[in-house]
């Protein structure tokens, strides 16, 4: 089975903990092929900057990872379910009309070539809940790949990939995402891949053994261009 593996919320009051899961990956565990979710429309230190450039150069994924990751204003109702089940304050493109959801989508992307990156090829919105757009619109944005919950368009290509993920906050939640998990690392059984997600404090919560158990079995790990 071949695994694909992204680290989310990559934002400047976490990097040196980011830095530390990243270590932890390629020196325990021999995992070198990683994606990186970074929320751009932060406060940034140019030093920081520099650092995720050479995350980059040195081979891993960088992706966007919406603009600033929170919810602000009036919620709908499916919004407000949302965030109570599953998303929090995070899901930033839900209750946001089309055309501002597609403007935030390009100036993430617009962030990243003003900073000199490598142009990332990849859009993971928040809670992975794209919200009021749909595949008609994806063309028109400046990404080619875009991830949600159940797997990842890749150039308006829809492909199923289970996932796992372990931001386990609660008793409840770890009592849902390990269900979650066993479910879908069922099904990548079948798909042959399987997404696992890993948050920054991922570590420190309730499904941290969770996590060992599933990396210590990895084999055969990709980045998003493999993939298609």
């Amino acid at each position: 089975m071949k695994y694909y593996i992204s680290i989310h919320d990559v934002a400047p009051n976490n990097i040196e903990k980011i830095e530390c899961i990243i270590n932890l990956l390629q020196n325990q565990y021999g995992i070198n092929k990683l994606c990186l979710l970074v929320i751009p429309g932060l406060k940034w230190e140019k030093k920081q900057v520099k650092q995720l450039v050479s995350w980059q150069d040195s081979g891993l994924e960088i992706a966007a990872h919406g603009w600033n990751h929170r919810a602000k204003g009036g919620k709908s109702l499916y919004h407000m379910i949302h965030g109570f089940f599953i998303s929090g304050n995070c899901a930033e493109h839900l209750s946001k009309n089309r055309e501002t959801i597609m403007d935030l989508i390009k100036k993430s992307y617009n962030w990243f070539v003003d900073n000199h990156f490598s142009p990332p090829t990849l859009y993971v919105p928040p809670a992975w809940a794209l919200g009021n757009i749909n595949t008609e619109d994806l063309p028109g944005l400046p990404f080619r790949n875009f991830e949600c919950t159940t797997g990842i368009y890749i150039k308006e290509k829809y492909q199923f990939i289970p996932l796992v993920g372990f931001e386990a906050t609660t008793y409840y939640r770890a009592f849902f995402l390990r269900f979650f998990n066993f479910l879908n690392y069922l099904l990548a059984k079948f798909i042959g891949v399987l997404r696992i997600t890993i948050h920054p404090t991922d570590f420190q919560l309730y499904l941290a053994n969770d996590i060992n158990n599933y990396l210590s079995e990895i084999g055969n790990t990709i980045l998003l261009h493999e993939l298609s």
